[in-house]
């Protein structure tokens, strides 16, 4: 999941959740999840080149109060260059969100984080001057929060890391701009999906089958 498949990103998170733990029903549910795999096994993470594309873009998004035992939410985030993935999270967060959008602003505020690494990283390579960094997010009150700070005193209570973002966005680092809930590309990583969005995002991220390999002649 970490190297090339990010279509089961959600599914390695949960499970590895009840390790120490498991029962008759984790291992259905992981059986199922090898059963997929089984039927995508041809299916590769295609790299194109894509100069029209945006150096880098991210999406974040969120799932309120997703685990049952505890009411912590989980955060999805992925990171495209030049419209292609590499960078793909799925986790769960530390502390319980209050709303929906305390949830989506903590997953920002982490994904915030990972664009300004990978920021640095392609820096390294020659690829400089990418600011600011758009990140699409799906929940207007977080965009809202995050973007126009004053007079937000019923968000006072959240940890000054996840803050962050806010520094970010004044200093021009980075730009959330909204995109629809299905178009959302972070949501295969925050949750289980019908099977038609996550046929359409594992598309999007890049995930194809029985793509044609090309091999390097041998001398």
């Amino acid at each position: 999941m970490l190297s090339s498949r990010p279509d089961i990103c959600a599914a390695v998170n949960l499970l590895s959740r009840f390790q120490s733990g498991a029962t008759d029903e984790h291992w259905n549910h992981l059986k199922r999840v090898l059963r997929y795999l089984q039927g995508t096994i041809e299916y590769d993470l295609v790299y194109k080149r894509n100069s029209n594309a945006e150096p880098l873009i991210g999406f974040a998004d969120a799932d309120w109060g997703s685990d049952l035992d505890d009411r912590k939410s989980t955060s999805g985030s992925v990171f495209q260059v030049f419209g292609n993935t590499v960078l793909w999270t799925s986790r769960k967060q530390p502390t319980v969100s209050l709303s929906s959008t305390e949830a989506e602003y903590i997953s920002l505020s982490q994904a915030a984080c990972d664009a300004i690494w990978l920021r640095n990283i392609l820096a390294e390579f020659g690829i400089k001057n990418i600011a600011p960094i758009t990140v699409h997010e799906d929940n207007q009150s977080c965009i809202h929060i995050a973007t126009e700070p004053r007079d937000q005193k019923r968000m006072k209570h959240l940890d000054i890391r996840y803050n962050f973002i806010r520094e970010c966005i004044q200093n021009e680092d980075l730009k959330v701009v909204y995109i629809p809930t299905q178009k959302q590309l972070a949501d295969t990583f925050t949750k289980c999906l019908p099977a038609g969005p996550f046929k359409e995002h594992r598309a999007t991220l890049g995930l194809r089958g029985g793509v044609v390999k090309q091999t390097s002649p041998c001398y």
